[in-house]
């Protein structure tokens, strides 16, 4: 069968020279920023070539489009149109998908309300009723005041992503919105560097350093995805339904995330015949450019990166960011004339009615997709270089909010309260020190790992219903105790007894 695009993961040559290397190396960054992240203006092209990576969609295509009735585009058009819509700010004329005023908050200081300064200058497109498509907009830049006074900017990147799929045997499908995000960086306008984007004519950089706490507040037409994963620290999220719709508000704290990039030999990529290809990687070697890992793969190349590379990063970022997916259907086989449903999250978070959680790291790579039972328990991988470019440790965090009807879901337990255990182990097994807690409350389930440290840790979780519990008693001279639990034993000292 002929497939039409259909890509797993996603590596990309990044053909900016760097100064030429031998051809027995080659010049490397990995776990790179999902490619939907830098981008700040929208637009409208064909799509011919549909996929998921590490969880979300791949809608990809050369051919722009002047909107979604242009017979360029519609004509021969194997897969659709899709637009890239960065949303709005809320006006008279943007009541839906669009941008509510933002809460910024510095150096731990209370978020307050930021003074909102006008948008990148970038490519725009007007609502389309016609065809159900909501305006697309660029980056909203803001601005709020620090404890000394001193202005601090910030670019708020709201995305979504309409779809008009062409289905079988011919005609297009109704609009889908199979991505969702928010991207927020602390920003240097009128700068020099590498620039994110223009605002009034001047260069925006991404200013690196810093933290800061941010509250995004949305009105969306669609219903978000019912899982979210990102960077960020201390992650909320609240719905409000509205007549058509929902108003989501999204909060956390900015994350350090770091970054590693160097030359590795080009003989690494030898051992994994279905990762990227030798030619890819001899051609970079050659040509002294630089070959981009990204997050569909880099989980699989992590360790022997980080390992040629002396685990050590070579900077730390500051990321705020959250994204998902939900599932689409569109045209994808040619031979059968058959459309196919792509991407999704997994029968427990699709057949929820509801949101059903959110996963948030500091990691540089992280399996970004719900939970799923491997074995008897939850397993979620992440990777970050051991050390940070000062060479003391990399500190590691990672939050799960998550439905415990879900849970459930994925362990077949009844309606019983859960209790958890949790490890983080290296690649090695063995386990590592790490702060860890489970909280379950109105139906959530809150799981917390703090402080441990990289380089490709493994957490995994175990959850058991309440009837799994027990109960033993201990002895130390004449003092007894009795001690509950899913495994309980004895506190040091005390002995077991019948």
């Amino acid at each position: 069968m002929k497939k039409i695009g259909l890509l797993i993961a996603i590596f990309t040559l990044v053909l900016t020279l760097t100064p030429a290397i031998a051809a027995d190396k080659v010049s490397v960054s990995i776990g790179v920023d999902n490619q939907n992240d830098n981008v700040y203006e929208s637009e409208i092209k064909k799509v011919n070539w549909i996929g998921v990576n590490n969880g979300l969609p791949y809608l990809e295509g050369f051919q722009k489009c002047q909107s979604f009735s242009d017979v360029d585009c519609l004509n021969s058009n194997p897969v659709g149109i899709v637009a890239t819509t960065i949303l709005p700010i809320c006006n008279l004329e943007n009541k839906s998908n669009c941008l509510l005023p933002t809460r910024i908050g510095i150096a731990g200081g209370d978020k307050v309300e930021a003074i909102y300064l006008g948008n990148a200058d970038g490519n725009t497109f007007p609502s389309d009723a016609a065809n159900g498509i909501s305006a697309g907009s660029t980056s909203s830049v803001f601005s709020v005041k620090d404890k000394d006074s001193a202005q601090r900017y910030f670019a708020v990147t709201a995305q979504i992503k309409q779809l008009k799929a062409r289905k079988a045997p011919v005609g297009y499908r109704d609009v889908q919105v199979p991505y969702f995000s928010v991207d927020i960086k602390e920003i240097n306008l009128n700068s020099v560097g590498q620039c994110l984007f223009l605002f009034q004519d001047k260069c925006v950089t991404h200013k690196t350093t810093g933290t800061f706490s941010a509250e995004v507040k949305l009105r969306l037409s669609n219903d978000p995805p019912k899982w979210l994963a990102g960077r960020m620290a201390d992650p909320t999220i609240k719905f409000t339904k509205l007549a058509q719709g929902k108003e989501v508000v999204i909060s956390g704290a900015s994350v350090a995330v770091p970054l590693i990039e160097g030359s590795v030999p080009t003989s690494l990529f030898a051992k994994y015949p279905r990762g990227i290809t030798s030619q890819m990687v001899n051609t970079a070697a050659q040509n002294g450019t630089n070959l981009e890992i990204d997050s569909g793969l880099a989980i699989m190349y992590a360790t022997d990166v980080f390992t040629a590379l002396k685990e050590k990063s070579t900077k730390v970022v500051n990321f705020w960011n959250i994204n998902g997916s939900s599932p689409f259907t569109a045209f994808c086989a040619e031979d059968l004339q058959v459309d196919c449903l792509q991407g999704g999250n997994g029968p427990c978070v699709e057949q929820s009615k509801d949101f059903v959680g959110l996963l948030a790291t500091n990691a540089l790579i992280f399996n970004r997709n719900p939970p799923r039972l491997i074995g008897d328990e939850i397993q979620f991988l992440l990777a970050s270089p051991h050390l940070l470019p000062n060479s003391q440790a990399t500190v590691g965090n990672f939050n799960l909010e998550a439905s415990s009807s879900m849970l459930r879901c994925i362990y077949g337990l009844p309606d019983l309260p859960l209790f958890a255990e949790i490890s983080v182990v290296n690649d090695a097994g063995i386990e590592k020190i790490a702060t860890k807690s489970f909280l379950e409350k109105k139906g959530v389930s809150f799981i917390s790992v703090n402080n441990f440290s990289f380089s490709v840790p493994k957490i995994k979780i175990k959850l058991y219903q309440s009837k799994k519990r027990a109960s033993i008693n201990c002895v130390k001279g004449k003092v007894k105790k009795s001690v509950s639990g899913v495994k309980p034993v004895c506190p040091t000292g005390y002995k077991k007894i019948a």
